[in-house]
């Protein structure tokens, strides 16, 4: 029988959560420090030089060589200090365009601006997902966006736009649609959404979706021109070459491919678990969907499926699961939560703190388990009709 979190329960959780504020800020400062890496040197927020340094490349008016990497090395070695190495700039056109504005500023002023910007979108769509006092806390200490900070990336912006679709699926489906549309600035992780919205019959959110992501591709052909987009589709394969064949690569990532090939796996059988691996997922996906179990268990399900169905998912990415456990915390306070998911709760929340130490001392990321997990637990719900089915207003009544 499902027991029931009790306010005081929620308080303590809480601040057993706040306590890891402490641990991730101590890696943080590390991370700034470059002590936690051989060599050290390398500048704050490290993948954020690779945004920078294409906006200023963009603004000067070489949109076509930020994707040539020999002339992106350069000019990240000439204006940010930093050990050997350098960052290269895989994304498609619309996110240039959405970097531009940082271009602007010098790099650490533009990379506070960057954080920031992501850290309060984050902070106003998760607290409208769970606006509970208790939630404050383990919002705050979310290891997943302070992983995201060190390595200045952009899963915020990924997590918040899966938030947003979750927000507004059932009362304003077409800016549900647009938030899941502005994904094309990263497609490895929309490759789920039509099967979502197409099982859940919910062609409005779809239509708007569409629209979102063709009207941010054409902005950016009309703002910079079609040389970004022949130097990101040339630039394709040293994208999958990074993935096929740099070691240091995979230690980075949270994906089943990762699992098999850290594990001996060949790229032919990396590809064909991922494969299976997203066939299961998405077969999942359908089904909640399908019984339109309502937008917390919908958007929390493609959130979880987003992460288990592409090759391509590094640490910084698990931000995403914020959704997901955002809303199925509020919802299981509410209704109790079952024999277990407590536990994997936990361990999803710990999940991107956590996975230094394993990929250090187990070799393979421990991720796709427990999202499968995640996964299964929505669909085990939303099977027997468990959720509340108004969706995420529902859960917050």
């Amino acid at each position: 029988m499902a027991k029931f979190v009790t306010q005081a329960r929620a308080q303590a959780a809480a601040n057993v959560f706040a306590m890891l504020v402490a641990c991730a800020f101590v890696l943080f400062a590390l991370d700034l420090a470059g002590l936690d890496r051989p060599g050290g040197g390398k500048p704050p927020a490290k993948d954020f030089v690779a945004f920078w340094a294409a906006a200023r490349l963009a603004l000067q008016g070489q949109t076509q060589a930020l994707y040539d990497n020999t002339v992106i090395e350069a000019f990240e070695r000439a204006h940010v200090t930093m050990a050997p190495g350098y960052y290269a700039f895989y994304y498609p056109p619309p996110f240039l365009l959405a970097c531009l504005p940082l271009g602007l500023l010098p790099y650490v002023w533009s990379m506070a601006a960057f954080l920031a910007g992501q850290a309060a979108l984050l902070w106003t769509s998760l607290r409208r997902v769970n606006p509970a006092r208790w939630a404050v806390l383990p919002i705050l200490a979310y290891p997943g966006f302070l992983m995201n900070a060190f390595s200045g990336q952009n899963g915020g912006l990924t997590a918040s736009c899966f938030a947003g679709a979750m927000i507004f699926l059932e009362t304003r489906p077409l800016v549900a649609g647009a938030c899941l549309g502005a994904l094309v600035y990263k497609p490895q992780m929309a490759l789920a959404v039509p099967v979502a919205l197409l099982a859940a019959r919910r062609f409005r959110a779809a239509a708007a979706a569409c629209g979102t992501a063709a009207g941010l591709c054409i902005a950016s052909f009309l703002v910079l021109g079609a040389a970004p987009w022949r130097g990101f589709l040339n630039n394709a394969g040293a994208a999958r070459g990074d993935l096929e064949h740099l070691h240091d690569k995979l230690y980075m990532m949270q994906s089943f491919y990762a699992d098999v090939r850290l594990s001996g796996g060949s790229v032919v059988s990396g590809y064909a678990g991922q494969a299976t691996l997203a066939g299961v997922a998405l077969l999942l996906l359908a089904h909640v969907c399908w019984r339109r179990a309502g937008a917390g268990p919908e958007m929390a399900a493609l959130a979880a499926t987003a992460l288990l169905v592409t090759p391509f998912l590094y640490d910084y990415d698990l931000v995403v699961l914020a959704a997901p456990l955002a809303w199925i915390s509020v919802t299981g306070a509410r209704t109790g939560f079952r024999s277990g998911e407590v536990a994997l709760g936990l361990l999803l929340y710990l999940v991107p703190l956590t996975n230094i130490l394993v990929r250090r001392h187990i070799g393979v990321p421990l991720a796709p388990p427990f999202i499968l997990c995640l996964l299964v637990m929505v669909w085990r719900r939303g099977a027997v009709g468990s959720w509340p089915a108004s969706g995420v207003r529902g859960a917050m009544a």
